[in-house]
């Protein structure tokens, strides 16, 4: 009997047209199917012989390029013709691989070579040192610790690398009080802390990784800051004074430390106990717990010393910037109130500081991290009230943003005689009277003191009057200077010409590019506790420590106008062989390549006579590199 798939013609015999139309379909189906399954295959195969033909892998490429030469005997050009190389680059492939088959061991020439930095040696005698503490259940902290102690730098990488080789294992995982239980005897503890008492007698020799930090102590003893401690009234313990505290404080500042409970890097460090007057560093709940012992009355009164200081070695110019910031707190329970956070773009619950700045020289004269939603439109007249208290010098001129205060606060500043800069709240019907303005009503005004893209800007000048605010106010409507909408600049200045206002108020990001170095380098952000005491006292180092940098760079020829992070990357970042032979305190540092800068200054030169250090004569000099 014969089949359809026989004879198709058959199909069209049958008696019943409507199986004869399926078997008809189901022919076609099958047809298509196998139609489909050799495309898939052609294309399959191309790619294949694609893979083969034009290779991209690098090493693929360069196998088949040898092959092609030594295999298909294409000339060297023609080979490196046809891989897009030049014939001298393929002759040194050549080259390198014939010697690797001339190599006693089995060639490896198209193994994937792996990059990534060469493993520091470490020296056996070092190896056996941190064997046997490991053998002792140390963490590799605590080796590192150790060998700190001992003079040795090794990272945690290598002494990882070390244990692993070695063959020992991960130590158990143990929480805080398995750890506080155990009180194994090798556990490593800093020393009680006491104060130094240096004599005649006193004569030792130490290594620091910290050597830099002592270039800041002639600074410390020129602006006297064991007295404006002392006038603040910061409190003492039973073991320690206020100034032993507040130096360990600025000592984490300087250094650059997340926070507090870092001081656990440190404290086995004797260099920088000797920065404080101390035989090493308080533990971090020692400095914790008396942060909380402070008030803002204390951080105030030491903030209007530290300015009059100041004051003598660099005046103030009198124009002074202000601007909030939010410092986050990151606990999961908090109290704190929610304000805007502007590197991240939402609220946060935090601690809103106001933060003063001279744009002139550049210092930070205040502070105040005790401000509430219901305190901040009159946190401005806390710091008029801190500057007419700490200087005889006339307060010139205050630049802040529009939403900064109030107008009815602006009013009462112009009853006081004191000049303001800011901005206008701008609208939709304020932009567009500003659009429609004829091009004859506005003047360019060229902005040459100032380092900026648009220098030149259109200014139309008004007077005009707000809800609020007792007098009439001089408008700046400034355009063209890098922005979609205009500037509404509003001032009760009449004298100072059109350039020079909103000079001064463009100056005004200096106070946000000083708040963001507050955050990256003195680490501002970063709180372990919502106490605002604490955040305050916090607030009041970092301008201590920030006042330091600033009185640094403008000793530094050609650095002048460097951030913190640019100083303690040249200058501080550096260890240092310390020699006590009382009177005598000599710091030799490490060299470095802008040393020659700081040590032709005359401040580094000769000695200094230390008052928490018995009156010791500090002088400084470089060492070779070892």
């Amino acid at each position: 009997m014969k089949t359809i798939y026989q004879h198709d013609n058959d199909l069209l015999n049958l008696e019943f047209p409507a199986i004869r139309d399926i078997l008809l379909l189901l022919v076609n189906f099958n047809m298509l199917i196998i139609v489909y399954h050799f495309s898939i295959r052609v294309k399959f195969m191309h790619n294949h012989q694609d893979f083969f033909l034009n290779p991209t892998h690098p090493t693929q490429k360069l196998y088949e390029a040898l092959r092609s030469f030594y295999v298909g005997r294409l000339s060297a050009s023609d080979v490196a013709q046809k891989f897009g190389w030049s014939t001298n680059y393929f002759n040194k492939l050549r080259t390198q691989f014939h010697q690797a088959l001339l190599s006693n061991d089995p060639p490896e020439f198209f193994v994937k070579k792996t990059s990534g930095p060469t493993p520091l040696k470490v020296e056996e005698s070092v190896k056996e040192r941190i064997i046997a503490l490991r053998k002792n259940a140390y963490s590799i902290q605590d080796i590192q610790a150790v060998l700190q102690a001992q003079g040795l730098e090794l990272s945690l990488r290598q002494i990882h690398n070390v244990l692993t080789t070695s063959g020992f294992p991960r130590l158990p995982k143990r929480t805080r009080r398995e750890k506080q239980r155990m009180q194994l005897p090798h556990t490593i503890q800093p020393q009680k802390v006491r104060p130094l008492e240096l004599n005649a007698h006193s004569c030792q020799q130490m290594t620091t990784r910290y050597g830099g930090l002592f270039f800041f102590l002639p600074f410390i003893t020129q602006l006297n800051l064991l007295s404006i401690v002392q006038q603040a009234q910061y409190p003492a313990t039973q073991q320690l004074s206020a100034h032993h505290y507040i130096l360990s404080l600025l000592f984490l500042k300087l250094l650059d430390k997340e926070r507090l409970s870092h001081i656990d890097d440190v404290n086995l460090d004797a260099g920088a106990g000797l920065f404080a007057g101390l035989n090493g560093l308080p533990k971090s709940s020692a400095i914790s717990s008396y942060s909380y012992t402070t008030d803002r009355q204390m951080n105030r009164s030491f903030l209007k010393g530290l300015y009059q200081s100041v004051q003598a070695f660099s005046p103030y110019s009198g124009d002074i910037t202000l601007d909030f910031t939010a410092i986050p707190h990151w606990g999961d329970q908090s109290v704190l109130e929610r304000n805007w956070n502007g590197s991240r773009g939402k609220a946060l619950k935090s601690v809103l500081a106001l933060v003063a700045l001279d744009p002139d020289t550049g210092f930070m004269p205040y502070g105040n991290a005790e401000i509430s939603h219901k305190s901040k439109n009159d946190a401005l007249f806390q710091f008029v009230d801190f500057w007419r208290d700490a200087s005889s010098q006339p307060l010139k001129c205050l630049i802040f943003d529009a939403k900064f205060t109030t107008y009815e606060n602006l009013s009462r500043l112009n009853h006081d005689g004191i000049k303001f800069i800011t901005l206008r709240r701008r609208g939709k019907k304020l932009i567009q009277h500003a659009n429609e303005l004829l091009k004859n009503r506005w003047n360019t005004v060229h902005l040459d003191t100032l380092s900026r893209k648009y220098r030149n800007v259109n200014v139309h000048e008004s007077q005009m009057t707000l809800k609020g605010y007792d007098g009439t106010l001089r408008q700046l409507i400034v355009t063209g200077h890098g922005r979609q909408t205009p500037a509404f600049i509003i001032t009760n200045d009449f004298r100072f010409t059109q350039k020079t206002i909103i000079t001064k108020y463009a100056r005004r990001w200096l106070v946000e590019k000083s708040i963001s170095e507050q955050i990256h380098f003195f680490h501002l952000n970063l709180l372990s506790s919502s106490i605002v005491m604490k955040v305050d006292l916090d607030l009041t180092m970092t301008i201590a420590a920030h006042t330091l940098y600033r009185l640094m760079a403008k000793t530094l020829s050609g650095f002048e106008q460097a951030e913190s992070k640019t100083i303690f990357r040249r200058f501080i970042d550096t260890t240092a062989d310390i020699d006590i032979d009382y009177p005598n305190i000599h710091v030799k540092v490490l060299k470095k390549a802008h040393y020659p800068i700081l040590f032709e200054e005359d401040l580094f030169q000769r000695a200094h006579s230390i008052p928490w250090l018995n009156n010791a004569r500090l002088k400084f000099s470089m060492k070779n590199s070892t």
